[in-house]
């Protein structure tokens, strides 16, 4: 009955890593402040150069099809207009953004956090019961990177 349930536990040990695992310890890898950072950084520059895109079609619309004077366009207020619509969509992303990668690493954080409670749970009655195992940090200097050689004792 006890092999069973070891069986049971490798088994959604290995579901984890095959489905979750790999990206899991690629989030957590960061604080959770610099990971929510560095993903909006990189959403406002994707909005950024989209809006930038479609404000280019814009006024090329206008200038082609319209057949608007160029100065017109170029006026104060028209980049006034852009910067306070660029502002805007940026402000309203960020913040939805923000609150979605939050919980994306909130939900990656809690599944570590039940794989190591397997794991512990597993190591429990073998050889390895006094050795501290861990994805997140490191194991007797060397990083564990869910690849089989680091699981060789196990």
């Amino acid at each position: 009955m006890e092999d069973l349930r070891k069986i049971k536990t490798m088994v959604s040990l290995a579901v984890y890593d095959k489905h979750f695992g790999e990206k899991d310890r690629k989030i957590t890898s960061r604080y959770r402040r610099d990971y929510v950072y560095l993903r909006g950084l990189s959403m406002r520059l994707g909005v950024a150069a989209g809006f930038f895109t479609i404000c280019g079609m814009y006024y090329l619309y206008k200038l082609i099809i319209e057949e608007v004077d160029i100065f017109e366009l170029l006026t104060r207020g028209t980049f006034i207009k852009i910067g306070a619509a660029l502002v805007a969509v940026l402000l309203i992303y960020s913040i939805i953004c923000s609150f979605g990668y939050r919980k994306e690493y909130n939900e990656a954080e809690r599944r570590l956090e039940i794989y190591e409670e397997r794991l512990k749970r597993l190591n429990a009655g073998s050889e390895l019961k006094g050795k501290k195992l861990s994805v997140k940090g490191k194991d007797n200097g060397r990083a564990i990177s869910g690849k089989a050689e680091d699981y060789r004792g196990i």
